[in-house]
């Protein structure tokens, strides 16, 4: 089953040279939310939330998603 993998959040941003304000300020929202997105202590996203995280990174919903593992 894949799910949204939040690390990738951080690597997309870095990966485009972006502060965490810069990726708040271009999605239209709090850098504190960036942070917690981030960290995983904020695991739900809305879809205009995931949609301009997308615009703004320049991905689309799939290139957040992983593989997760069953024991």
């Amino acid at each position: 089953m894949r799910q949204f993998d939040f690390k990738k959040i951080r690597e997309f941003r870095e990966a485009a040279g972006m502060t965490q304000n810069d990726l708040a300020r271009k999605m239209g929202i709090h850098s504190q939310q960036i942070c917690e997105f981030e960290s995983e202590r904020m695991t739900g996203l809305n879809t205009r939330t995931l949609t301009s995280l997308c615009d703004a990174l320049g991905k689309v919903p799939n290139d957040f998603l992983s593989e997760s593992r069953r024991d």
